[in-house]
């Protein structure tokens, strides 16, 4: 008993003294980031998708009656409660009527061009148009993500007087990560880049790879915040990610981006003016495919912006939305995040612009899913990247 008694004391003793030397240790630590990189060890960045609870709420999942099936669709845009917006990577952009399940072309003359993970990617309407990102293809055979924009009024069977406005440089012959979700936030334009397999490019100014950038609505540049740069390209807003598929904006017009690492290190994070994320100096936690390190082996260094969420392994996430509606009321504000690779869809519970708790609220029912979005009413719709895909609404049953 006395032996337990001195074991005890001698552990007690010895976990004060680190915890005082870990305060003095982040009390001295360069601040030139708003998290501290020792404060790791306090805060859960690090998840795995399988320590997460499934989602306590009631549920049915009903997938549409339509008069077609989906090849590879990348993602959905709400016209009016009644009519869906869908992009198809080889380029068919097609018109839904949620009244009668009819699935119509619309016609157009967007230059997209289908290569490897490339092809007819995002869509969002504002006003009497519609903004779209896209894969083009020069003379040379290389490529890149554009974007561009058209008239689309209703009937809405055709989108007319198409321009491209931003198109990222450079070309590359690779077929992957061309990003690239765009939303609009106060009459500007945020799109994001993917580093095209191109890696050190993503901390390289005078390359749109690896970059959220902030154009106008009608392509013409803001006052961003590199531009004082000599080489640095007028559009970019941020830079250091890998692969940002999804983007959404807070009810305190946050902007949030999902971005895929490599072997782990997906996260969820804030796109902020001149932050860095990293890549690929850093690697949230992940390491190459191969096994091998990223970059000196940091999993986060104080030199760069902190993601709110890191998973390791990688559930590949595509778009990603905050909830609003009626149907699901104890979700109001938390965050809905897609998962192509566990085809999943998740629930990250919200508070304060952190992230609290997390949930699954789909796995496996509907393969990988790309794409999510809400009606006006708060019915969750959803699209999956497969051949044959179809459109899946999910309702509350409380």
């Amino acid at each position: 008993m006395v032996y337990h008694a001195y074991m005890k004391l001698f552990l007690f003793l010895s976990f004060f003294i680190f915890t005082i030397g870990c305060v003095q240790d982040a009390s001295t630590t360069s601040s030139s980031t708003t998290i501290n990189p020792d404060e790791i060890k306090k805060r859960p960045i690090i998840k795995d998708y399988r320590d997460y609870e499934n989602d306590a709420s009631s549920f049915l999942l009903n997938k549409l009656d339509l008069n077609y099936s989906f090849e590879k669709p990348w993602a959905m845009e709400f016209i009016e409660d009644t009519k869906i917006v869908i992009t198809e990577k080889n380029g068919k952009l097609l018109l839904v009527d949620l009244i009668n399940g009819d699935v119509s072309t619309i016609k157009h003359e967007i230059p997209s061009f289908q290569h490897g993970q490339g092809g007819l990617l995002d869509v969002v309407r504002e006003k009497d148009y519609l903004y779209l990102s896209f894969t083009i293809m020069n003379e040379e055979k290389k490529y890149t993500t554009a974007i561009g924009r058209g008239k689309f009024t209703s009937p809405f069977n055709e989108l007319n007087d198409f321009e491209i406005i931003f198109t990222a440089q450079p070309y590359y012959n690779d077929g992957k990560h061309f990003g690239s979700r765009v939303i609009i936030k106060d009459n500007q334009i945020y799109a994001s880049i993917g580093e095209r397999g191109q890696g050190f490019a993503a901390q390289e100014l005078d390359s749109h790879t690896g970059s959220i950038v902030r154009i106008n609505l009608d392509g013409s540049v803001p006052n961003n915040p590199y531009q004082e740069y000599a080489d640095a390209l007028p559009e970019i807003f941020m830079i250091g990610v890998r692969n940002p598929q999804g983007m959404a904006l807070s009810e305190k017009n946050e902007i949030f981006i999902s971005n895929h690492g490599a072997k782990g290190g997906d996260f969820i994070g804030l796109v902020n003016a001149k932050k860095n994320y990293g890549w690929n100096k850093i690697g949230w936690g992940g390491t190459n495919y191969s096994g091998t390190k990223i970059g000196a082996g940091e999993s986060f260094s104080n030199k760069f912006e902190m993601p709110l969420l890191s998973w390791v392994p990688s559930i590949a996430p595509s778009d990603i939305i905050f909830y609003k509606g009626n149907e699901f009321p104890d979700w109001e504000g938390d965050l809905l995040v897609t998962s192509l690779k566990f085809k999943m869809l998740l629930r990250l519970k919200m508070e304060n612009g952190k992230i609290i708790d997390e949930f699954i609220i789909l796995k496996d029912e509907i393969g990988r899913i790309r794409d999510v979005d809400i009606n006006s009413q708060g019915e969750i719709f959803l699209i999956s990247d497969e051949n044959n895909s179809e459109l899946w609404k999910l309702n509350s049953l409380n």
